[in-house]
């Protein structure tokens, strides 16, 4: 099949995700967590693309970047390949380490932007790895003022103070989806709209929600639709009939 055409952005950021072939673990120590970062910084360095944010968990890693889609698309190709060459000499391992294409969604607004950011540096507090965006291995600790990969001009400009920088991370269900707060809702495309299910559902499988017994299935039914996926969407990627989707 095919692979779908990525959306692009007038502003020519975007934030990009990577995920370990079957959610497999992509560091397993700090020396991976550096080595990753400094094949990021050659990599982004060459293309010249800009990164606005990173954040590393166990098998997956976001960044936020801005340049020519080609550019950021050559990025990540050599990114993945060159730190999973690495990685599987380091640790005595073959084949594939990332799965599939990096995901993609594309960044229209100043509103969207800080959305964005946000998410990136709270992703380990949904993933419950510390009660605070205080992670040791995104941009955030340091992104007012010691800014480590990143150029921190853009966000900057849009805050007063770190402290206000502090205060917009501790807003809003650090569960909720990488979406545009308060606006209306965004068409995701088939790709993202995948992405964004898989992200809300954490453990539950998409093939497994109609599955589930009534009470948890129109739970997980209603987290989508909190997500601003649309109901075509929901029914295509969990099987159960937009009908139900709307009642649940």
């Amino acid at each position: 099949m095919p692979s779908t055409a990525r959306q692009r952005s007038n502003s020519e950021i975007y934030h990009v995700m990577a995920r370990g072939v079957g959610k497999c673990i992509i560091y397993e120590d700090d020396a991976d967590r550096r080595a990753f970062l400094g094949i990021l910084e050659r990599e982004r360095t060459e293309q010249g693309v800009t990164l606005h944010a990173w954040c590393l968990m166990d098998n997956h890693y976001h960044l936020l970047v801005q340049g020519e889609l080609e550019d950021i698309s050559k990025m990540m190709k050599r990114l993945n390949s060159a730190y999973a060459m690495a990685f599987n000499h380091k640790h005595d391992r073959s084949g594939h380490l990332f799965q599939g294409r990096f995901r993609s969604v594309a960044v229209e607004s100043d509103e969207q932007f800080l959305t964005e950011l946000r998410y990136i540096h709270q992703n380990p507090v949904k993933e419950k790895l510390c009660p605070t965006c205080d992670y040791p291995w995104s941009s955030f600790n340091g992104y007012f003022d010691r800014p480590w990969l990143v150029d921190n001009s853009l966000a900057v400009s849009m805050f007063g103070s770190e402290e206000q920088f502090r205060e917009f991370h501790a807003q809003l269900d650090v569960t909720s989806p990488c979406l545009d707060i308060g606006r209306a809702r965004r068409l995701f495309s088939s790709e993202d709209a995948l992405l964004v299910a898989r992200d809300v559902l954490g453990d539950v499988r998409l093939e497994e929600v109609a599955s589930l017994p009534r009470a948890k299935r129109n739970t997980a039914l209603r987290e989508l639709k909190a997500a601003h996926l649309s109901l075509r969407q929901i029914e295509r990627l969990t099987g159960v009939s937009k009908n139900i989707v709307e009642r649940a």
